[in-house]
Formats: structure tokens, C-alpha cells, sequence
């Protein structure tokens, strides 16, 4: 499990540390004070492809029609900027993305860069000088996205051409087998297809099932129907004593967000799954039920789970759920603030979870 974690320049985090997590981290905080970036930074030092689908998921990604090179290099650094505090642009040592746990160090940064030939004609791998484009003893220079772990293990992204979702390359978290990354607005019903065949006729679908009858008891089974190649399937439950299959997206927000986190979950064995707004559209009534089911998973999976919530509700259900699973779970609850614009954290105890809840101490 990711044990600790420190953020430098990446978003609004420009230097937050948390020095220890836990298996089921809950993630609270008002707006833009930087919950769902700690769930993209933790992406992101999991699995550094994660970055793209950052950069395209806040709309940042050009539409690349009929671009000439010097409109690719631009658009592209414009697009990547996002992703450092102030969107800062410079091409320098000093403007460096970090992504720490104090033993391993993922860093991002812009690069300048140049190929040379050698003697027999061969191209020699991709030189680099840091500093400025006045260093170069040739005219060619490039300008790269550098995602270096640990010191080594680097690679580069040339922005002279189309960004895609293709990985950037092999330094991905070794130790770590996934991150998979649930999100409300954006969960599409061909990916959740995808998960739901990852599972079928195994234990795990059975998991699935228990975890909707939190919402539905009468439900008998899942399956997905095929809607068209371009939407994806959609999901249909069997219920006692109805004649005829039913269509979840119809039966409410609550539920079919459920069925993503748990086909997530399940699907995250040794890995890890980051869920924003994990309340969202339940009524606080279901979200203990749905907490007890989570930790039983995450423990028998071996899931670490980093989520994030604006419901002192859902922070209620968390603290009084894990206190009865204590035995088997482990829990923190994190708030994030922002003092005089540096982004901070506060952490508390089973014991002051019921209190920080009921008095609804700066979480809305």
C-alpha cells in the first residue's frame, strides 16, 4: 500500500504531505481545495498514463484538426501546463512535478531535447539539455514532456505530434497491479461492461450482487445487454417475483453508482481504486451498509481505497462503520484545507469522527 505521500507543484497541491495512509482513506474538504487532485496525484504516481487521462478529463486536450508542428508543440504544452500549479510554463529545473512516498519518486517536467548522428549514420538516442535552448551546439531542438521514477526509468513524449492514450512507458508502480478510478460524470457504460465480463461466473459477481441489494433486496442476478457498438452495454437485473428483466438506468443514481464501485472494487485485486464522490446520488440510509461492504472487500482483495466527500453524512456512516469493523479494517479520515492558499490536511481519530460529523466542522 501507498504509505505516506508528498506533493510538490502538481495543481493546487504546490507542497501538501500526509505522512501516513491507510487501507480506506476518506477525503473531505469545501470546494477546489484540492480533493480530486490528490486523487489524480495518487493516479498518477501509481501509474504515470494516468496523466493523459487527467489532461482529457478537464477538457484540456485540443482537438489536433489540421495542426501544423509549431500548433501541436504549442496547444500540447498549453494542455500539459494544467497540470502544474499556476499552469506554469517554464521550461526549466525549477519547474518540476513531484510525486513522493519517501522511498519512490515520480517527477514531471518540460525538457528540452536534440538528436544527433553518429558516425555510421545511426541516430543516437535522445540527448538533453535542461538549462535553455542557447545551450545546444545545434539548431535542432525539441521540446519533450519527462516522466522520470526513482531517478531512472525515463522516458519522453515529443509534443511535436497528437497526444493519445497510449502509456508513455513502463514506470508504472511495479509493486501495485492497478488504479482504477471511478468518477460519476464520466464512467461510461463500455468500460463498466468491460469489468462486468472481468467477473462473470466467479465469486466476485456474487459480491456484486450482494452489494445491490443494499439498494434492492429482491434483486436475483446481473446481466449486460447489448445497446450498439458505439454506447456500450447496459446493465438489466433479474427481481423476485418480476416476470421480466429490468433495466438499471432506470432504478436511480443510488444504485447504478454502486454497481460502479463495486465492479471496480472487485476488479482492483492488489491494486488500487480511487472513487470521487463516493456518495453521490445515496441517501445516507444505504451509505453504512455500503461502507460495511467496502471494507469487507478491500481486506479480502487486498484494495487500497482513497475516496473523497462533501457529506458530513458520509463521514458519519465511514466512522461509525469502521468502529464496528475495526477488527479486520483499516480507516483514516483526511480533511483538506486551504490556509492563506497552501493547501494543508488535517487527520482525525475514530473518536472525532462523530464529533467533526454532527457539528459539520468545515466540510460543506
Amino acid at each position: 500500500m501507498i504509505q505516506s505521500l508528498k506533493i510538490r507543484n502538481f495543481k493546487n497541491l504546490s507542497g501538501l504531505y500526509i505522512p501516513e495512509f491507510s487501507r480506506i482513506n476518506l477525503i473531505s474538504g469545501k470546494n477546489n481545495v484540492g480533493k480530486s487532485s490528490l486523487l489524480e496525484a495518487i493516479g498518477v504516481y501509481v501509474d504515470d498514463s494516468e496523466l493523459l487521462y487527467v489532461i482529457e478529463e478537464r477538457g484540456e486536450l485540443p482537438k489536433y484538426v489540421n495542426m501544423q508542428e509549431t500548433e501541436y508543440i504549442n496547444s500540447n504544452i498549453d494542455a500539459i501546463s494544467s497540470l502544474f500549479t499556476n499552469r506554469n510554463l517554464n521550461i526549466n529545473e525549477d519547474n518540476v512535478i513531484e510525486i513522493s512516498d519517501g522511498n519512490n519518486i515520480l517527477s514531471v517536467r518540460f525538457v528540452y531535447y536534440a538528436e544527433q548522428e553518429a558516425e555510421d549514420g545511426n541516430i543516437i538516442r535522445k540527448v538533453m539539455i535542461y538549462d535553455s535552448r542557447d545551450d545546444f551546439a545545434v539548431d535542432d531542438a525539441h521540446i519533450a514532456l519527462e516522466v522520470v521514477r526513482n531517478g531512472k526509468n525515463r522516458i519522453l513524449v515529443p509534443l511535436d505530434r497528437r497526444l493519445t492514450r497510449i502509456r508513455f512507458g513502463k514506470t508504472k508502480m511495479s509493486d501495485i497491479a492497478s488504479v482504477i478510478r471511478v468518477n460519476p460524470e464520466s464512467f461510461d457504460s463500455i468500460f463498466i461492461g468491460r469489468l462486468w465480463d472481468n467477473v462473470t461466473l466467479t465469486e466476485k459477481e456474487d459480491y456484486v450482487i450482494q452489494a445491490l441489494r443494499i439498494i434492492e433486496p429482491d434483486i436475483e442476478s446481473l446481466a449486460f445487454l447489448e445497446d450498439s457498438p458505439r454506447t456500450g452495454r447496459y446493465p438489466v437485473v433479474k427481481i423476485k417475483g418480476v416476470n421480466k428483466r429490468l433495466p438499471m438506468r432506470g432504478m436511480g443514481d443510488g444504485i447504478n453508482h454502486i454497481l460502479s464501485i463495486i465492479l471496480s472494487l472487485v476488479n482492483s485485486e492488489n491494486g488500487c481504486l480511487l472513487i470521487d464522490e463516493i456518495d453521490n446520488g445515496l441517501h445516507y440510509t444505504v451509505q453504512k451498509q455500503l461502507w460495511h461492504v467496502i471494507f469487507d472487500l478491500a481486506v479480502k482483495l487486498n484494495v487500497q481505497i482513497f475516496a473523497t466527500t462533501h457529506s458530513s453524512d458520509c463521514i458519519s456512516s465511514f466512522g461509525n462503520a469502521l468502529k464496528e469493523e475495526a477488527n479486520i479494517a483499516e480507516g483514516r479520515y483526511i480533511r483538506l484545507e486551504n490556509k492563506h492558499g497552501s493547501i494543508t490536511y488535517t487527520e482525525y481519530n475514530l473518536d472525532e469522527l462523530k464529533t467533526v460529523a454532527a457539528q459539520n466542522i468545515e466540510i460543506r
